[in-house]
């Protein structure tokens, strides 16, 4: 009986934590300071993904409302009317649309005008930058859009075609981030890492260890007014973050918990096994249920900041009716829907 009356009041503190970062993630967009709003929520392959005849894939077909787009941001500024994008995903179409009227007091001008005020990528696999195709010559033709991303990035922008036309032509232009050596630790004292984006609102990027085959790998904190969120789509394992480069303190997911507001996190797969004859070794994520145990010590608000996202098609908790899901928020922790905003 005991036991019974100390999972329940575990379970209703959970709630209790949800339902208090529900309600600061407002679903009215402010209009007095910057907010984030969520683009997209899968894998680079979508959901439906192509050639994917299996149940959620076919159901995402037949209804709407389980579809989900890649992972993708937009920061907003309404003080401003300004706005930013993270990852450059290749549904940026459809994205777009969901963009329209974000923030309200953007103005625009020309045939062609500015579709952001500027871009930040996380890395260089196929879901996170692929959309930039659609930026250059044969299609909207941007001119001169501010693009941050890592030195090892930017060299394989500028180098390599058909992305080094988008350079060339100026139709972005690479910005890189600073203070990246793997021995760097998180440190927002360094002004030098910011990127200033108005005299509230910033971005720190720091590295992580992922499959890094042309580019390196970043996470971001995009630190408002008044509230830090934390962008981290893609990472190997918490375990290899624990040991990644030479930091004397090891940087550990629990500590930049502690150091935001909310935390959307690399969800990609919910167990091992979910993919039927690959080796999920050769594709390494932190498992959500690996998350659900590492974050079972935590306090129920630090919990209740995470939010998974870049769920793989084949991930049962992106259908938000499912067990799966239902077991992520019984943990205290949230799947990231689409369309949600949060306020900064």
């Amino acid at each position: 009986m005991l036991r019974k009356r100390a999972l329940v009041a575990i379970w209703i503190a959970a709630l209790a934590a949800c339902r208090a970062v529900q309600e600061r993630s407002s679903s009215a967009a402010p209009a007095d300071r910057p907010y984030v709003l969520v683009l997209g929520s899968a894998q680079d392959g979508g959901l439906p993904q192509l050639g994917c005849e299996d149940a959620p894939c076919a159901a995402a077909r037949v209804e709407p409302a389980r579809r989900r787009l890649v992972t993708s941001l937009l920061l907003c500024d309404p003080r401003s009317g300004k706005r930013w994008l993270f990852d450059c995903t290749p549904d940026i179409g459809a994205q777009l649309e969901r963009a329209r009227g974000h923030p309200a007091t953007r103005t625009t001008e020309g045939p062609r005008p500015p579709l952001f005020d500027g871009l930040f990528l996380t890395h260089a696999h196929a879901g996170h930058y692929g959309g930039l195709l659609a930026l250059g010559r044969e299609a909207y033709a941007a001119r001169e859009l501010a693009t941050w991303v890592t030195p090892r990035f930017a060299r394989f922008l500028a180098g390599n075609g058909p992305w080094s036309l988008l350079v060339e032509e100026r139709r972005l232009v690479l910005h890189e981030l600073a203070g990246l050596e793997e021995g760097d630790g998180l440190d927002l004292d360094d002004v030098g890492k910011r990127v200033e984006l108005a005299p509230d609102l910033f971005v720190v990027p720091f590295l992580v260890p992922h499959r890094d085959e042309f580019s390196d790998t970043v996470g971001f904190e995009i630190h408002g007014p008044e509230r830090t969120l934390v962008y981290l789509p893609d990472i190997d394992k918490w375990e290899a973050w624990d040991a990644f480069g030479n930091a004397p303190t090891p940087r550990r997911i629990e500590a930049l918990l502690a150091r935001c507001d909310v935390a959307l996190l690399d969800g990609c797969f919910f167990a091992d096994g979910e993919i039927p004859g690959r080796s999920m070794a050769d594709i390494p994520h932190p498992f959500i249920r690996e998350s659900i145990e590492r974050f079972s010590s935590l306090p129920s608000p630090e919990r209740a900041k995470v939010f998974f996202t870049h769920l793989n098609h084949t991930n049962p908790a992106a259908d938000e009716r499912g067990l799966a899901a239902r077991q992520v928020r019984a943990c205290g922790l949230q799947v990231l829907d689409e369309g949600r905003l949060f306020g900064l």
